[in-house]
């Protein structure tokens, strides 16, 4: 395993899901173990329903509301709030109000995670496409 070490919002990685994310530790930086990204939702903005087979998440919602979908159960995450999103139950998330939304996003583990934001963002998709939902078979992502 790498050294720990303290890593600042240097990386930036836009996307196309639900707004902006940028790096906070790459999972190469963490031998694949841990993807944690901070994710900027504008109003409006919103990650589909979906599961992973592979990746447990963990949302730290920092600033604004959120509203998550997660199985049957709809939660709302405000400042402060930290809310598990374990693999395999269907889950989505959108902004709530007129305010941006902040929130650290914890994905574990990342490896595959990253891998599929990587290519997401390189084929600058629609989440909701055809090629977009190929592209998450792949990694065992379904979108709902």
């Amino acid at each position: 395993m790498k050294s720990p070490k303290h890593t600042s919002l240097h990386h930036k990685n836009p996307t196309i899901i639900g707004g902006k994310r940028q790096i906070i530790l790459s999972s190469q930086e963490t031998d694949g173990d841990i993807y944690l990204v901070e994710g900027v939702m504008p109003a409006g903005s919103m990650v589909p329903v979906h599961l992973h087979q592979h990746e447990d998440e963990i949302f730290h919602v920092l600033e604004g509301e959120v509203e998550l979908l997660l199985g049957e159960q709809t939660l709302t995450g405000k400042a402060g709030d930290i809310i598990y999103l374990p693999r395999g139950i269907k889950h989505g998330i959108k902004t709530r109000g007129k305010e941006t939304a902040r929130v650290l996003n914890y994905v574990i583990p990342g490896k595959n995670f990253e891998a599929f934001f990587s290519e997401m963002n390189r084929l600058e998709v629609d989440a909701q496409s055809d090629e977009a939902k190929e592209v998450a078979r792949k990694y065992g992502i379904t979108f709902l």
